[in-house]
């Protein structure tokens, strides 16, 4: 595949255009994501203290487990084969498709939580939690409506209505959950209010998820006969599903091997420092919203020029903004934890190791190759690269988790991450003949270099409490500056070009670019 110079076609810059656009709504609904779930995270942990909030966030993670089985893997079927059908104008298929993955994900939703729920007493054994059985229970019953909740939001982004998916992924669901979990700790409930939050919170946004995937494809329930294809909606679903867990084990296998190797609080620690690290996804999962049905849609028409020219644009993107986050969680990681509380200090050496290992994974490319290879059909492969990154980063918990704690959970992580990305970029090299990079992506590394120099030449003030807050915030604007100034690409002129246009009001030429 040959290598791809801007300027191109109209078309090939209306898909870079759909993408920064769909990738900004879904952006700015992640920020209203993760400026909920942040302040949620530390009402949490305040609240409960490091031992419930342990025991809530293992809860969660063994939810989190049992809830990605339950989706079957329909939720990557549906983007992959309803935004097919829909670019072929097959609207029968489309139907047929979103009807078949919600009725499949609320039966083993139910199935699942039901299992779950069973289950919660031995599992609370194993990890001798004895308040751990209830916070399953609790979870258990949010299964049926957390599974329509995403399906219903993963179906809006197959018809690339992001604004959809944006409200009921990540404005309504944490909003209510915020709302609720805090009423309820106004009325004295503990970790069972934070508990039933959520699950009142899931309620709510299937509700409103149903309601707008009937606004944005009124078909779903209007006379049109609906063509079924569930074996091949589940062919290509069921190894998504091994993927999904595969990974999803592998996220959560460090706070899995704390909670049975070390006391809750080591857990609670621990799992305050790795949601903060997770917050530079936010980024790639934005993107990641539009991009997956263009990949499906344009791997099906064998539009490799636009696809790779996609690829490098975006991964471009995702990386200039996660470089300088992870680098400011790496050197004010001290000062970040204390917010959660004195208790929570000690975790500052764990989101280092945690910050450093996804900085390394962006800084290779790895943000959008496991999108590339799902949509691209070859989710066989993801699952062989799961499966077998799973038993490393088990291992490696086991080994480390006994003799280094948090650290080693942080360490066991860190090295499985950085395997998968590198794994990933090489199978996508070696099957499409695309890599992410171009000649001017050394441009984030040079203005985060820039952004290390002056934090250490300015440490003692902008270290210091209160100001370290606006020492962070000032280097974050520095960096952006020295990247503007070492020059602005193509996609991004025609972006910026784009976005002063709808700022006046008025057609603006967007004229030749060097």
């Amino acid at each position: 595949m040959p290598e791809v110079r801007a300027p191109t076609t109209d078309a090939s810059d209306q898909l870079i255009r759909k993408a920064a656009q769909g990738g900004g709504v879904a952006l700015a609904g992640n920020l209203v994501d993760k400026g909920l779930r942040f302040p949620l995270e530390m009402l949490l942990a305040r609240v409960l203290g490091a031992a419930d909030y342990g025991a809530y966030s293992l809860g969660y993670g063994l939810a989190l487990i049992a809830g990605e089985i339950s989706l079957l893997g329909l939720p990557s079927g549906v983007v992959r084969f309803g935004a097919l059908y829909q670019g072929t104008g097959d609207l029968p298929r489309v139907k047929g498709t979103l009807q078949a993955a919600l009725v499949l994900s609320t039966l083993s939703g139910i199935v699942a939580g039901g299992g779950l729920f069973v289950l919660s007493s031995f599992l609370s054994g194993v990890f001798d939690m004895p308040g751990l059985a209830r916070v399953l229970r609790g979870f258990a019953l949010a299964f049926p409506f957390y599974v329509l909740t995403l399906m219903t939001a993963y179906a809006a982004g197959a018809l690339q209505a992001i604004k959809s998916q944006t409200v009921v992924a990540n404005i309504c669901r944490p909003l209510a959950h915020l709302a609720l979990v805090a009423g309820a700790f106004l009325l004295g409930l503990g970790l069972l209010g934070a508990v039933y939050g959520f699950l009142l919170s899931w309620v709510v946004s299937a509700g409103v998820g149903l309601y707008l995937l009937k606004r944005i494809f009124p078909d779903l329930v209007s006379g049109l006969r609906p063509a079924y294809e569930v074996r091949t909606l589940l062919r290509f679903s069921v190894p998504v599903l091994l993927v999904g867990c595969s990974y999803l084990l592998l996220g959560q296998t460090d706070r899995i091997a704390l909670g049975y190797f070390r006391a809750s609080e080591d857990l609670g620690i621990y799992s305050a420092a790795a949601v903060i690290s997770q917050q530079a996804g936010l980024i790639t999962y934005s993107f990641g919203y539009i991009f997956c049905p263009i990949i499906s849609d344009l791997y099906h028409r064998k539009e490799f020029r636009d696809l790779q020219r996609l690829y490098k644009t975006v991964t471009r993107w995702i990386v200039s903004v996660n470089v300088v986050i992870l680098v400011l969680l790496i050197v004010f990681s001290q000062q970040i934890m204390a917010i959660f509380g004195s208790e929570f200090a000690a975790g500052g050496s764990v989101l280092v190791i945690l910050a450093a290992a996804h900085l390394i994974g962006y800084v290779g490319g790895g943000a959008l190759v496991g999108y590339v290879l799902r949509m691209s059909g070859r989710q066989d492969i993801e699952l062989i690269n799961a499966v077998v990154l799973l038993l490393v980063n088990i291992a490696l918990n086991l080994w480390l988790v006994p003799l280094f704690g948090i650290c080693g959970a942080a360490l066991a992580t860190g090295v499985s991450f950085t395997v998968i990305s590198a794994v990933r970029i090489a199978e996508v090299y070696v099957f499409l003949q695309m890599h992410p990079y171009d000649t001017n992506y050394h441009k984030p590394f040079i203005a985060a270099a820039a952004v290390i120099l002056l934090g250490v030449v300015l440490s003692p003030w902008i270290m210091a409490t209160p100001y370290w807050i606006i020492g962070m915030a000032t280097l974050f604007v520095i960096y952006f500056v020295v990247l503007f100034f070492l020059g602005l690409e193509y996609e991004d002129q025609m972006i910026w070009e784009t976005i002063k246009r709808r700022i006046r009001r008025q057609s603006v030429p967007l004229g030749t670019y060097p």
